[in-house]
């Protein structure tokens, strides 16, 4: 199957970090060459986007047996229910969270307000290009001269034309309304990225790994496909998502522990 660097699955992660050192079960992160620092900070957008910034070297996961990666998932994912549940994370989640939050659009006054205010804005561009053709040649003011009358010519129809004035004041409703509808749709994404209890997303990228990771056949065949890649024989498993994949290569063991660790924590938290 083709190796490739990419972004892991929120809980993915729990069991596909590896280490250049010996795996013990008991181990601490720093045994495993990982920083526990750097894992703390990336948890915030780890939870809100389902992913985490990893590229783990498989070498040594792969080397151990399939109960210290058992043991190594189950540290992982208390690892990562203890910290979500730290005050630590809360701040943290907290301060992204008021940072995300979308700012509701600027009134700039009703339509009538803002086509007064346009029109003020092209009187003033006409007067001073206007200035700036006064201070050029004689022959370049004689080329300028029809793009300053037409300039001229629409300023005084948009003023004067109650139709034109009608269909600009239209538009101006319109995007208002547009804009009011834009920031609706930012709010209720917000409120699904950052739900005021972060457990809520917990839970969400929980089930997400659950249904991921239901159905991955760690018996399936790889076979080489040139330049020392393998991949799946049967060509459906070539379909599945970077995340199911990420599974298959974790193995069993330590996807399944994941699994029930996983469904325990699930019940500790919000239905919704």
């Amino acid at each position: 199957m083709r190796q490739r660097k990419t972004s892991l699955n929120f809980l993915v992660v729990a069991v596909v970090i590896a280490a250049t050192a010996v795996l013990v079960a008991q181990a601490k992160f720093s045994d495993f060459g990982i920083n526990e620092e750097q894992l703390k900070s990336r948890m915030v957008p780890a939870l809100v986007h389902g992913n985490i910034p990893a590229y783990p070297s498989g070498k040594s996961y792969h080397a151990a047996s399939p109960a210290i990666q058992e043991a190594f998932a189950r540290n992982c994912m208390a690892w990562l229910k203890w910290y979500t549940e730290s005050s630590a994370f809360l701040a943290d989640y907290n301060r992204e969270r008021a940072a995300a939050k979308p700012a509701p659009p600027q009134s700039k006054g009703s339509a009538d307000d803002q086509y007064s205010a346009y029109l003020a804005e092209q009187r003033k561009q006409l007067e001073e290009m206007k200035k700036n053709v006064a201070a050029m040649s004689p022959e370049m003011q004689k080329q300028m001269a029809p793009a300053i009358k037409q300039m001229e010519a629409s300023v005084e129809k948009m003023a004067k034309d109650p139709n034109m004035a009608s269909m600009m004041k239209q538009g101006i409703a319109g995007q208002e309304v547009q804009n009011k509808k834009d920031y609706e749709d930012e709010v209720a994404k917000y409120n699904r990225d950052y739900p005021a209890d972060p457990k809520v997303l917990i839970a969400t990228r929980l089930r997400q790994f659950l249904e991921i990771s239901k159905d991955v056949n760690f018996n399936a065949k790889l076979i080489p496909i040139g330049n020392g890649r393998m991949d799946f024989a049967d060509p459906q498993y070539r379909q599945k998502s970077t995340d199911w994949k990420l599974c298959y290569r974790a193995g069993e063991s330590a996807v399944q522990a994941a699994r029930s660790f996983a469904t325990e924590w699930l019940k500790q938290l919000p239905k919704s």
